[in-house]
């Protein structure tokens, strides 16, 4: 005979588990309809730089296939960490997503004390381009090749002026190994995103300036100079570029891709990896990226993952050479 307070445990137990199926369903049902209202997509940087840029070539494919527009947000700040925490305290429904460059994603993780971790708070969506990162002057600089410029730098320090844009970006940290390895004194310039830069460039403002899609654009229009390919192998289109590897001996890759928050359902993961994927082979992102010298590549949610923490322990490597990590 079932005492009193059994009955009551038993009902408890069904009550809980009618819940339980009834929030299921819930979920379900919001998987299969998702998505109903349009997509919020974060750039953590300003208008007009090579993130934006990538991004707004992907929207439309991205809406097309989902059935619901995607609309850029930039959100510049903290040299990106601004908007990797937006999307890390987003609800996890699929309505707010954000761009990831590999370097100031992790870098600034392993450099400042920021409210989130690379590696446990995203679900990661794909990987869309490979980055072509480079140093550039103005063409009517005086230096006309990655060897004059260093050897100006060594006669002349602490005058030349180079410009990053944020604090943590791979090619900031990349020029800043540079430095150090070659004995160099710079004076560096931090902008909030590469238009900011560009415009100092071009303005006289600075003399170099590191980056990728808008920098190789104005060499291709002729108002700037490639000097050094911050790359293992050269940049599409500049074969005589000297490239970071033939010089240093040391790989260098930088990607961009898409994430959310942690605890996205997977059947809204799915939906939104099939999109991002369906944009890497839409004709206009293609073009952006020939215009900007990237290379278009496909990486999966869990292939962009593995690229995630492999590219931790190699930033986290140069960073340690530089005494820049974060004391713990």
């Amino acid at each position: 005979m079932l005492t009193k307070r059994r009955v009551v445990s038993v009902v408890v137990t069904m009550f809980s588990i009618l819940i339980l199926f009834s929030f299921s369903g819930v979920f379900v049902a919001a998987a299969q309809e998702y998505p109903t209202r349009p997509i919020k997509l974060i750039v953590p940087f300003s208008p007009g730089g090579v993130a934006d840029l990538t991004w707004r070539a992907m929207t439309d494919a991205m809406g097309k296939v989902l059935g619901q527009p995607v609309v850029i947000e930039n959100k510049p700040g903290g040299g990106g960490s601004l908007g990797y925490t937006t999307v890390a305290s987003s609800k996890p429904d699929g309505y707010t997503v954000g761009h990831v460059p590999l370097g100031s994603f992790i870098n600034n993780y392993l450099i400042y004390d920021v409210s989130y971790n690379p590696r446990k708070d995203f679900s990661f969506i794909g990987g869309v381009a490979r980055y072509a990162e480079s140093i550039v002057v103005k063409t009517d600089s005086p230096w006309k090749t990655w060897d004059e410029f260093v050897e100006h730098s060594k006669k002349h320090p602490n005058e030349v002026k180079i410009g990053f844009s944020g604090a943590a970006s791979s090619n900031t940290i990349a020029a800043k190994w540079i430095e150090k390895q070659l004995g160099l004194k710079w004076r560096q310039v931090i902008f909030p995103g590469d238009a900011e830069g560009i415009t100092a460039l071009l303005g006289g403002h600075i003399d170099a300036f590191p980056g990728a899609g808008p920098q190789n654009m104005l060499v291709k229009d002729g108002r700037a100079r490639m000097l050094l390919a911050l790359t293992v192998d050269p940049i599409p289109g500049f074969p005589n570029v000297p490239t970071f590897k033939k010089v240093f001996g040391k790989d260098t890759m930088n990607a961009s891709g898409l994430m959310g928050p942690a605890g996205i359902p997977a059947p809204i993961l799915a939906k939104l990896e099939k999109a991002v994927q369906e944009g890497t082979k839409d004709p206009g992102f293609l073009k952006a990226m020939d215009l900007m010298n990237m290379t278009p590549i496909w990486r999966n949610g869990k292939e962009f993952s593995q690229d995630v923490n492999a590219s931790f322990m190699s930033f986290q490597e140069s960073l340690k050479d530089l005494n820049m990590l974060k004391k713990k």
